[in-house]
């Protein structure tokens, strides 16, 4: 009985480590432009183009999936983050999250089936005007 118990248990806890997971891409939209990483610390998070406040470049496309009944919104986003640092950039220009939470999707999620799932999407970008507070941000020559 004790052993069934401790079975389930550790069944549960790597079921709920898997169900956290986020899962990220992205993809280089100029291959022309090389930049060193930054930091995530660095990356400036904005909700549209027209709240960047000055010019930018392009680097990459980021997209970020997780279960929607255990991810949040901060966790994909902090993923996107990591992403767009890893590309060398200092923003993202993010678009709304998507979620897939009807009932039966819930349900299909709770029993395995990886049926409701949040997705995020936005565009990592280079501020040159933004390098200072980049390198402030980052501790390095960024």
């Amino acid at each position: 009985m004790r052993r069934s118990i401790m079975g389930t248990t550790v069944f549960a806890l790597l079921l709920a480590t898997g169900a956290c997971s986020v899962k990220s891409h992205s993809t280089d939209i100029s291959p022309s432009i090389s930049r060193n990483p930054t930091c995530e610390n660095a990356v400036e998070v904005f909700n549209s183009r027209a709240d960047v406040p000055s010019s930018y470049y392009e680097l990459a496309w980021i997209t970020a999936e997780g279960n929607s009944v255990w991810t949040t919104d901060a966790q994909l986003r902090s993923e996107m983050r990591k992403r767009a640092a890893q590309s060398g950039a200092n923003g993202i220009i993010v678009n709304d999250v998507s979620q897939n939470k009807t009932g039966v999707n819930v349900l299909g999620e709770a029993i395995g089936a990886k049926t409701a799932t949040a997705r995020a999407s936005g565009l990592a970008i280079w501020i040159p005007s933004g390098a200072d507070r980049t390198r402030l941000a980052c501790g390095t020559g960024g």
